[in-house]
């Protein structure tokens, strides 16, 4: 049998491909559509299914194609419905999850609810403060705008040798920008 494919369906044990899956992730099916039924029913916001993939697939939760499979089938049996991009959880799959949800390790499901909470923390944050990338002599600059109530706050331009540092720069700022406001500011006043 193939090292990526695993086939008990019948008892409940392994029925997924494996692939890009961390030790402790899923490898059975019908876990993967209760752990995404969660998700969409945990959330505040309505999250996209590429951003609900996305998070499945930071700590190799579960094998994408498995995950793009179990999501189509939710949407297909009416346990999740789609509007305007985004999921949303219907009647359905809120009692599916009610059922089933003690299947999925506790462990799986606080890591899936919070790398979806963050990724959409960080698509906010992108959208109400903005950075930059510009190549410059010898590297790129990275400019920052952290915006509160359309104003800019602070406007901050840093170095960064090469294109990798400065996306991670980025995303470093993004993850949380009001930390970066304050310790500038602390440091001009102190």
């Amino acid at each position: 049998m193939d090292n990526n494919i695993s086939s008990f369906s019948e008892n409940g044990e392994f029925d997924a491909f494996s692939a890009g899956i961390e030790p402790g992730g899923l490898r059975n099916t019908t876990q993967i559509k209760v752990l995404i039924t969660f998700i969409a029913g945990r959330l505040k916001e309505a999250i996209s299914s590429e951003m609900l993939l996305e998070a499945l697939q930071m700590h190799g939760l579960a094998n994408y194609f498995e995950a793009t499979q179990a999501l189509d089938e939710l949407l297909d049996n009416g346990s999740l419905v789609e509007s305007e991009g985004k999921l949303h959880i219907t009647p359905k799959g809120t009692l599916a999850v009610a059922e089933l949800s003690d299947d999925v390790p506790r462990t799986v499901k606080e890591t899936a609810l919070s790398d979806a909470i963050n990724l959409q923390l960080m698509e906010k944050r992108e959208g109400e403060n903005t950075v930059e990338i510009e190549p410059c002599s010898n590297g790129f600059n990275v400019t920052f705008n952290v915006m509160h109530k359309g104003n800019v706050l602070m406007s901050l331009t840093v170095y960064a040798a090469d294109l990798e540092q400065a996306q991670l720069i980025k995303h470093n700022f993004l993850k949380e920008p009001s930390r970066v406001y304050s310790t500038v500011i602390t440091s001009l006043f102190i």
